[in-house]
């Protein structure tokens, strides 16, 4: 049993509580308030100190690429079409525990396929403590990973195969989702079961890797019609179709955006985040750009290039925890410091997104604390 005391409280959905007090018992936020006194709870004092929900980081592919070995484990390239592939299974605790996430804040990722298929798989989400596998998964079948960017015409082209275009990426899209609808339910295959509960009956969202304009427009004019929920991924030129996107309520996972300087690269405006934040849009960051992971400072550092174009700390903080958590479907666990949810708490020395200066004093996940 913990109390943090005294700390400036940042619940996560833009609520800030000055010198406030959070009750861990077990595993969970038992209570939130001011003067919170238990008898026999170890005291974290976070006085002067600023407390996060952990972090997430909703479309990372540490974890699940299987480092020591020749090939990556979340890119079956076998076919450019594996949705019903389960990235649980792919899941490396020991490469997780490595990157130690939560001396970045970082508490939960959404384990995801690589961009190298037009449907790679289905995204797994699990806490980033060196925890036993039961205790650290929260959720599988947290999304569809797909993928409209060259790096399936690069898979595929040299294979002779479709789609080798980005005409053959489309068509390929298109098709798939025709073929499984048209097939008679009890004729279906896995594949075509899998398509269909997503599209048809939004069993999960999509989580869509799509970057320069033309192929963030293509997917979003093919998606127009759909009605379950798309998550662009990387999204490098989201402010070029930011009216398709604000009329269709998709949300932004936005790439490391200082990976090989795609802000100057891609002519960036990340002032528009403010359209998509008074939208109602979600928002989130992720370590990962082109459909592979760098370390996890980057989270950090894609966050504050987002306050430096002008967006709210308290609206970057709901990117960095409240949005992706209601992207996975989590929300009712994690995302915000809640009395009933996980107690995941990140306490920093300062606001990481209004200063680099800001570090990790206190990690907690599942109530442990690792750091």
């Amino acid at each position: 049993m913990y109390v943090i005391k005294n700390g400036t409280v940042h619940v996560g959905n833009g609520t800030v509580l000055a010198a406030c007090d959070i009750l861990i018992e077990g595993k969970v936020i038992k209570q939130i308030g001011k003067g919170l006194h238990v008898e026999g709870a170890d005291i974290i004092d976070a006085s002067g100190c600023d407390v996060f929900p952990g972090f997430i980081d909703p479309v990372s592919s540490v974890g699940a690429m299987g480092m020591p070995s020749r090939h990556l484990d979340n890119d079956e390239c076998s076919d450019p079409v594996t949705p019903e592939m389960n990235l649980k299974y792919s899941i490396d605790p020991d490469e997780v525990n490595a990157q130690e996430f939560y001396k970045s804040g970082i508490t939960t990722v959404g384990l995801a396929p690589t961009n190298n298929n037009l449907m790679g798989g289905q995204i797994a989400v699990c806490k980033t403590a060196p925890q036993k596998m039961g205790q650290r998964l929260v959720k599988e079948h947290a999304g569809l990973k797909c993928s409209v960017t060259n790096s399936v015409k690069a898979t595929y082209g040299t294979a002779n195969r479709v789609p080798m275009t980005k005409m053959g990426v489309f068509f390929l899209l298109q098709e798939t989702l025709r073929e499984a609808r048209s097939t008679e339910a009890e004729k279906r295959t896995e594949r075509q079961n899998v398509i269909c509960s997503v599209f048809d009956e939004q069993s999960m969202p999509v989580f869509a890797a799509a970057s320069t304009k033309n192929e963030i427009d293509g997917l979003l004019h093919m998606m127009k019609d759909e009605k379950v929920q798309i998550n662009l991924v990387d999204g490098f030129c989201f402010a070029d179709s930011l009216k398709e996107m604000l009329e269709q309520n998709v949300g932004l996972v936005l790439g490391n955006v200082n990976n090989m300087s795609q802000i100057a690269k891609n002519g960036m405006d990340l002032t528009k985040l403010n359209a998509l934040v008074k939208n109602g849009n979600r928002v989130a960051f992720t370590n990962s750009c082109g459909g592979h992971s760098e370390g996890r400072e980057v989270f950090l550092w894609s966050a504050i290039e987002a306050y430096r174009a002008g967006v709210a700390a308290e609206e970057v903080v709901k990117m960095m925890t409240l949005h992706p958590a209601e992207m996975l479907g989590i929300a009712d666990r994690v995302g915000t410091l809640e009395e009933g949810k996980d107690a995941d708490i990140s306490i920093f020395t300062g606001h990481p997104v209004t200063t680099y200066a800001a570090k990790v004093v206190h990690s907690m996940i599942n109530g442990e604390v690792l750091f």
